[in-house]
């Protein structure tokens, strides 16, 4: 039945008998009327936004109908007419009016979101709603979140913000794990074996380094280890010497300065067992003048004709020396007191011989005991007494009393000759020994005396025991032939020194051998805390083996033997044997250089070093204290020297003092 209404309700309306007028206002009024719908249901659905404003124009109230609020009319209807007046009216039929008027109710079309930002847009009533992808915020999704600001993103290094989102990035030197967000260490030493070149690679936390020895510093140009020359930074306190992987400090030994413990600073060589150097001004040292010259000279003058006659107290440890000589430098009667092989000799010439002699005899007087001595003449012979004790009877046909110009005349030299090469057998002159109680012709020697107080270098030690006596300053010179006697002459040598010291300093040379300005061997005792002392053994200046922890000043002697031949060193002393610091080759290489030197000219110096450069050696402070030595078997008797300083004891050595 309902589906006929529509035609019935039009046939009434075509009936004549139906029609009716109505005013002009309700003309009027249904004529505008946009609703004009041709469905059943037509006002209860939502105007057709087509029908209403794009088929013909729509009032803002017809407008409200097809959005049924409020917001979405007075967003649609401003623009509505803004696409009228683009496009012109409705009659006009413009697609582009259509298209125009389509696109205002959906304000998502042109989206309004930030297109980065943005998932979707919602288009709501009179507005929108833009829903953001992860990173994005605000209202229209353009707002960045910055991730890295929260716990900085998670990240265990550097957060780095990006549009929308954000990275984990790992410092240099390391690369990310799986999870993108922890990062571990690039082992780059493992990565490249040839990163450092001739350096080793050390991997470190987040990178990597290439090292070298101590002294030496990475070139990364070279990709090597280059020498630091430590010495452009003035780190020694006295001379630098630059060396392979390292630096030598120097200090002058002879201005009284030794190398401290921290091997850079220098500071002073400092006493230890005190030795007693008390002197006697009423005694006369007899070996003053390493020359043999003598340390007295007498003339004595008498108007008659008078006999030689003297006594005196006498002590040595020497075997060898002039004691005095009497007679007439002019002419060749004269006699000579001295020691040969520890007992008395004389030596006599006279004008009226061709030939003069030599007599020896007496007990042996080289004990380092006081012994009372006299030589008197009588008549014609000459009688020389030990202890008053009558030794030798010496004829002597004329007298040593020559006259002169009417007087009688006798020349005296004590401690050594009258000329030189004078004497019948040939003697060493130089005597270490001690005068006292002199009685010179029967009279007194008060010039002597006085002499002899006024300077200390004439009077003997107090107490004196066996050994060579070196005073801190001076040396002993040797020319000693070190090469062995090889049936083929192969150039082997061997220097085997045995040393008995008891130093009373705690720094100096013992023992060198010197070629030119270079010290090829140096024994020496080095200081370096004042509690204990070491025995060093240098080539040039680099020391190549070492006996340490020492307590060498004490009151006790210090044997020391050292050991050299071509490629071997033995250092030992009291059992302990010394090692080298080098490594092998190192220590072979400088012991062909010593092989070098101890192929040419050599000299042997005891007790100090010549003038050589500060940075020659190790230590160049002279030695103090006493010393025994003997070399090659042979005891060294420094009365055989080359050169002796004149203060250089040869036989007899003071005593430790008792009172420290």
């Amino acid at each position: 039945m309902l589906g006929c209404s529509g035609p019935l309700f039009l046939l009434l309306l075509l009936s004549p008998h139906s029609w009716q007028f109505v005013s002009r206002r309700d003309a009027s009024s249904f004529l505008h009327r946009v609703k004009r719908a041709n469905h059943v249901f037509e006002e209860t659905r939502q105007g057709h936004l087509e029908r209403e404003c794009v088929e013909e124009f729509c009032s803002r109230e017809e407008a409200r109908e097809v959005f049924e609020n409020d917001p979405e009319t007075a967003y649609f209807y401003p623009k509505y007419l803004e696409c009228l007046r683009t496009f012109g009216p409705i009659s006009y039929r413009n697609p582009d009016l259509v298209t125009c008027v389509h696109n205002i109710p959906d304000q998502c079309s042109p989206p309004p979101c930030n297109p980065v930002g943005y998932d979707r847009c919602e288009d709501q009533k009179g507005t929108f709603k833009c829903f953001c992808k992860s990173g994005w915020e605000g209202t229209l999704c353009n707002e960045d979140i910055i991730e890295c600001e929260i716990n900085n993103g998670g990240c265990e290094h550097i957060c780095s913000n990006t549009e929308g989102s954000y990275e984990c990035l790992c410092k240099k030197g390391f690369i990310k794990k799986q999870d993108n967000r922890r990062c571990e260490d690039i082992d780059e030493c493992a990565l490249d074996s040839e990163i450092c070149g001739l350096a080793v690679c050390e991997n470190i936390l987040g990178s990597y380094k290439c090292t070298c020895d101590p002294g030496y510093k990475y070139d990364f140009s070279t990709k090597s280890c280059e020498d630091i020359d430590e010495c452009e930074e003035n780190i020694c306190a006295g001379d630098c010497v630059n060396t392979r992987g390292g630096y030598a400090c120097f200090c002058d030994g002879k201005q009284g300065l030794k190398l401290a413990a921290d091997l850079q600073s220098c500071t002073l060589i400092l006493p230890c067992a005190s030795l007693n150097t008390w002197k006697n001004e009423g005694s006369l040292y007899l070996g003053r003048f390493f020359k043999g010259t003598p340390v007295m000279r007498f003339n004595f003058k008498r108007k008659q004709q008078t006999s030689f006659s003297v006594e005196f107290d006498f002590r040595t440890f020497d075997t060898e020396g002039t004691i005095f000589q009497a007679g007439l430098q002019q002419n060749s009667n004269w006699i000579m007191l001295g020691l040969h092989n520890g007992k008395l000799q004389v030596q006599y010439s006279n004008t009226n011989e061709a030939t003069g002699g030599v007599t020896t005899g007496g007990p042996l007087l080289n004990n380092g005991n006081w012994h009372t001595i006299s030589v008197e003449e009588s008549r014609s012979s000459l009688i020389v007494k030990v202890a008053r004790e009558a030794v030798m009877h010496i004829n002597i046909p004329t007298s040593l009393f020559q006259e002169i110009q009417g007087s009688f005349q006798i020349d005296i030299s004590v401690g050594g000759l009258l000329n030189d090469g004078q004497l019948v057998k040939s003697i060493n002159p130089r005597l270490d020994a001690c005068m006292r109680g002199w009685n010179w012709m029967n009279g007194e020697d008060t010039i002597t005396s006085e002499t002899i107080k006024h300077d200390e270098r004439l009077q003997c030690f107090s107490d004196i025991g066996i050994g060579s006596y070196f005073p801190g300053y001076g040396f002993a010179s040797f020319d000693i032939t070190y090469a062995t006697k090889l049936s083929n002459d192969d150039g082997s040598w061997a220097v085997n020194v045995d040393l008995l010291i008891q130093p009373s300093v705690d720094t100096g040379v013992l023992f060198a051998i010197v070629s030119g300005s270079n010290v090829s061997l140096s024994l020496a005792i080095m200081d370096l805390d004042s509690a204990t002392q070491n025995i060093i053994l240098a080539i040039e200046n680099v020391i190549v083996y070492k006996l340490e922890g020492l307590t060498l000043c004490t009151r006790d002697k210090w044997p020391v033997q050292l050991i050299a031949t071509r490629g071997h060193i033995v250092l030992e002393s009291s059992g302990v044997v010394g090692e080298s610091p080098l490594a092998v080759s190192e220590l072979a290489e400088h012991l062909s250089k010593l092989d070098q030197y101890m192929q040419g000219s050599v000299l042997t110096y005891l007790g100090g070093l010549p003038d050589v450069p500060v940075t020659s050696t190790p230590v160049t402070a002279f030695y103090q204290g006493c010393m025994h030595v003997r070399i090659n078997n042979h005891y060294i008797d420094l009365d055989e020297a080359l050169y002796k300083h004149n203060d250089i004891r040869s036989h007899s050595c003071p005593l430790v003092d008792e009172r420290d």
